[in-house]
């Protein structure tokens, strides 16, 4: 489920908690501090700082982000508007922590070779509503995604060349075996594992007391590390199709890997 984050992607999901990375940002563009480097630091480094901050004032204005003032601090959020367009470019960020029905929906379809465009964009709709490819005309997922789906196919008239099917178990075969097949959750399992040795080769697990007795250059060199661990995290849950954790490997590393960052 690869995507290309923009700036205002990586903006949207800090300030959405949706990785459990960040809920509230204080005053992340040094608009009313200092403290820009909390959110900046995790765009691309050819993001100019200047438009940047355009982009928080434009999607303020547009009622996506909105402005709060805690305690005398001021602190920006998405709104509910912010937060379903956010669910509209990544939704399976709806599956997280969702419980499992138990039940299985697979879709097939038969798009004509001439409407290849058409089809591979239906392809890539369900991939991006948590689908994982069976086969080539088959692709199933543990989640109730019907009325996505039935928008998606009455607004592309595919309503002739494309069925949803819902089963309430596979009867034969390891669902394990075959789950990690179609999301390749091992090469999933690795890429945390990794972020997990670069926290601990990093020694970034430290008190608080002892990161402000770091000087200047090493509490830099220390937020960097931070920036890159965090934006390599993101990277990696991105691709992460949130199954129920009854389908998930018994040695499952999302987890562990987002304790440690959160803890970051």
């Amino acid at each position: 489920m690869k995507k290309l984050l923009n700036a205002r992607d990586i903006l949207f999901l800090g300030l959405s908690g949706a990785l459990d990375l960040f809920e509230e940002i204080k005053d992340p563009l040094s608009i009313f501090s200092k403290s820009y480097e909390a959110m900046y630091g995790w765009v691309p480094k050819e993001y100019k700082r200047h438009n940047f901050n355009h982009l928080v004032w434009r999607n303020i204005k547009t009622g996506y982000i909105e402005k709060i003032e805690k305690q005398g601090e001021i602190y920006i959020r998405l709104t509910s508007q912010g937060n379903k367009k956010l669910v509209r470019d990544f939704p399976f960020l709806a599956f997280q922590n969702k419980k499992w029905d138990k039940k299985w929906r697979a879709v097939i379809f038969d798009i004509e070779e001439a409407s290849k465009q058409a089809r591979e964009r239906f392809r890539s709709k369900l991939k991006e509503l948590g689908f994982g490819m069976l086969q080539e005309s088959v692709f199933i997922s543990p989640y109730d995604i019907a009325q996505d789906f039935t928008e998606f196919i009455d607004a592309q008239h595919l309503n002739e060349s494309a069925y949803l099917l819902e089963v309430s178990s596979i009867a034969v075969g390891d669902i394990k075996t075959l789950v990690n097949r179609i999301w390749h959750l091992d090469e999933i399992n690795d890429s945390y594992k990794e972020i997990i040795e670069k926290i601990k080769d990093s020694h970034l697990i430290i008190d608080s007391g002892r990161l402000n007795k770091l000087n200047k250059n090493e509490s830099k060199k220390v937020k960097e590390t931070m920036m890159e661990i965090k934006k390599a995290y993101i990277e990696v849950a991105l691709e992460d199709p949130f199954l129920p954790k009854e389908l998930l490997p018994s040695d499952w590393l999302g987890y562990k890997a987002k304790k440690l960052i959160k803890n970051l």
